[in-house]
């Protein structure tokens, strides 16, 4: 797979030419608040409840591991 994207640089010295085709590549898009969606949306509420369930589940395995010791200690 290729990607092609056309190179812009700077035409400066050839000692900063690398640095700005670098810094050029590292720049994060600017968005608009108003084109992104709202922070609370469903997606936000789907991701609390499965880490509330991986939550629940981890809890649940670590109490079943200690039983399990407290069955195995006497022995």
């Amino acid at each position: 797979m290729t990607i092609k994207k056309p190179m812009k640089t700077a035409a400066a010295a050839p000692a900063q030419v690398g640095g700005v085709t670098i810094a050029g590549r590292l720049q994060l898009g600017t968005s608009d608040v108003a084109k992104s969606p709202a922070a609370g949306g469903k997606a936000s509420t789907v991701a609390v409840v499965a880490g509330l369930i991986a939550l629940a589940v981890a809890g649940i395995l670590t109490y079943v591991l200690w039983q399990h010791w407290e069955f195995l200690m006497p022995a």
